[in-house]
């Protein structure tokens, strides 16, 4: 318990940066990079995203760009623009005030100048005239479909030749003819899923379900190579093609403006927090000790460091003789207790107990002998210790 008591900080400090890794963990295995949002993005990742079908675009020779801003910014290069319904909480962004008639009559223009549009869903954000028709005939929110359906073309076109089935998610909606030129394209037992229509100078095609083009799905069937026929069609010497990235939650621009925290992807806000603990950990260790100094354990000096201190003391005292006897005195009784002698024992008794030819026998004679020598110097007696030592 002392030792918890006396290390409560580290331990409390240790554990709250063991849960902010679990936890930063757990967030990244959620949300590990903005590009595998759910949302289906032009270049997301994600199941539901759109990655692979902008990819097989640019294999065959389109320019593919993302636009993040409102129909009125279309850009003059676009020759295509994809339209994917948006997620629900943008399914009615035109009433937060971003989109306005103005875009709707510059999308309408765009189309009518003849512009490409792939339109996947019904979508407040389009022009008039396609938008109320749109509506009834397209669902302005797609979720993820968990029935499928195989569609076949309708038609023998050259075009489509090797084209055997595409692979749909089942929405529950139909397509009915429009009006102006229109030519079905996919068909489920005589349902019309998918439709070729011209707006005056541009084409328009239009689809019952947007998920058979996620990177999960596209390589279903012939979903690819159908949907690679359409868009050669519609752009026989290739062009630009942007996919509209504005509905999907890129608006930042014109919806708000976000700092640091809401802009930063998940992985570098991972990032700055451990940066954060590290600091503070790093703080905490130089501002103060972790835990209670431990006491040196006490350690027992050498005979020889007893003996040149000691012979330093008497030096400097001019008193080599007492202080070689007061050593001779110690090692007698130490001995004494080894040997098993009695306590009052003299030095003589216990030179003649030692063995003739003991070296320590030879050693305590020279040394009881240099006792008797009123001339001892203190370098005689330090070479005699010593001797007594080894």
């Amino acid at each position: 318990m002392q030792f918890l008591r006396e290390r409560f900080g580290l331990i409390l400090l240790v554990g709250i940066v063991v849960a902010l890794l679990l936890y930063s963990l757990r967030l990244a295995q959620e949300a590990r990079d903005s590009r595998f949002s759910p949302l289906p993005l032009s270049y997301s990742q994600h199941r539901l995203g759109m990655k692979g079908f902008a990819r097989l675009l640019e294999r065959n020779g389109y320019t593919v760009r993302s636009h993040k801003r409102t129909f009125r910014h279309l850009p003059k290069d676009a020759d295509m623009l994809v339209v994917f319904p948006p997620p629900f909480s943008l399914s009615g962004i035109s009433g937060l005030g971003v989109w306005s008639e103005e875009d709707a009559d510059s999308l309408n223009a765009w189309l009518r100048r003849g512009g490409r549009l792939l339109l996947f869903s019904g979508d407040g954000r389009l022009p008039e005239p396609l938008r109320d028709e749109a509506f009834r005939r397209l669902p302005s929110l797609q979720l993820p479909a968990k029935r499928f359906v195989e569609a076949k073309p309708a038609l023998p076109a050259p075009w489509l030749r090797g084209i055997a089935k595409v692979r749909l998610g089942d929405q529950g909606t139909t397509l009915s003819p429009r009006e102006k030129r229109w030519v079905p394209l996919l068909h489920t037992g005589g349902v019309v899923r998918g439709a070729l229509w011209y707006y005056e100078d541009g084409i328009v095609f239009e689809c019952a379900d947007w998920q058979w083009l996620t990177n999960e799905h596209l390589r279903d069937a012939d979903n690819g190579a159908f949907i690679l026929a359409v868009v050669r069609k519609m752009l026989p010497d290739g062009g630009v093609i942007y996919f509209d990235d504005a509905g999907q939650g890129d608006l930042i621009i014109e919806r708000e403006v976000r700092g640091f925290w809401g802009v930063a992807p998940t992985g570098v806000r991972i990032a700055f927090a451990h940066l954060l603990v590290l600091t503070a950990v790093v703080m905490y260790s130089l501002g103060k000790r972790f835990g209670l100094p431990r006491p040196t354990p006490p350690r027992a000096p050498a005979l020889g460091e007893y003996v040149e201190a000691l012979a330093g003391v008497y030096e400097r005292a001019q008193a080599a003789q007492p202080a070689l006897e007061t050593i001779l005195e110690s090692m007698r009784r130490q001995l004494c207790r080894q040997l098993g002698l009695p306590a009052g024992t003299t030095m003589l008794q216990l030179i003649q107990s030692l063995p003739a030819d003991s070296p320590l026998r030879n050693a305590l004679q020279q040394a009881h002998q240099a006792m008797q020598n009123p001339k001892l110097t203190p370098e005689e007696a330090i070479k005699l210790l010593k001797k007594l030592e080894g």
